[in-house]
């Protein structure tokens, strides 16, 4: 094939042209001939395992990207510049629900738009309803929320933090999730709802707002009067 022009190749068509002993041309500009490369030998300098992709590392210059663990998927990464195979939920450590009058989910990253606070078995020993109180740099932000929860055809609202449950009984255990929306990222409004199981005939309905003074570092699980404590349960959060 040397010193044959490229106009002059035949093309490949039909089916299986792309097999791996087919050939390509390649021009060598140093000496000025068109040399071949099977596709074999291209496709395994870019690829080495199943399931690789190819994205460009700068300017006119490709990367291969390796596959991911088990339903990972590509998302740009924090710096904006490259594609890198991330969780799209992470699930936060698990915290015990059995003593303390708080529990704090620290360290959540920044770009985080949602996240859920899930309860299984939770109980106080008091009657001071569950709130859900959101944190930044500055710190916990314990007032200017809007919220109201509601069951059997009454309802309670807190501006203290997201309330949770309408009455809060001592002893009785409640399971549910309350999720948090980032509604405005350039006000740092969260909006959030929820429901929970706080016995087999009682269902508690929730929802509210509130406005950060900066981005979202961080989630609190409290009562309203701050002096009740937990005795019971597992409290986690997801984010993404």
């Amino acid at each position: 094939m040397a010193d044959t022009k490229i106009s002059a190749l035949t093309s490949l068509a039909g089916s299986g042209v792309d097999t791996t002993a087919d050939v390509l041309p390649v021009v060598d500009t140093n000496v000025t001939t068109t040399k071949k490369i099977l596709v074999s030998n291209l496709l395994g300098s870019l690829f080495t395992a199943a399931g690789d992709i190819f994205q460009a590392s700068a300017a006119g210059v490709g990367a291969r990207l390796g596959i991911g663990t088990a339903r990972q998927v590509p998302m740009v990464n924090a710096g904006a510049t490259a594609l890198a195979y991330t969780n799209p939920i992470t699930l936060g450590t698990e915290q015990a629900s059995t003593s303390g009058t708080s529990i704090d989910f620290t360290s959540i990253p920044a770009g985080v738009r949602r996240i859920t606070v899930m309860f299984s078995g939770v109980s106080t020993n008091g009657i001071s309803p569950i709130i859900i109180q959101l944190g930044d740099a500055g710190g916990f932000e314990t007032t200017g929320y809007v919220s109201t929860a509601s069951s059997n055809g009454s309802g309670t609202g807190s501006t203290a933090g997201f309330i949770i449950m309408n009455v809060a009984v001592a002893a009785r255990t409640y399971y549910g999730a309350f999720t948090l929306s980032l509604q405005d990222a350039s006000d740092f409004t969260w909006v959030g709802s929820g429901n929970m199981a706080a016995d087999s005939t009682t269902i508690e309905f929730a929802a509210g707002g509130k406005s950060l003074s900066a981005e979202l570092t961080q989630v609190r699980i409290t009562m309203v009067n701050g002096t009740d404590a937990f005795d019971a349960g597992v409290i986690n959060i997801s984010y993404e």
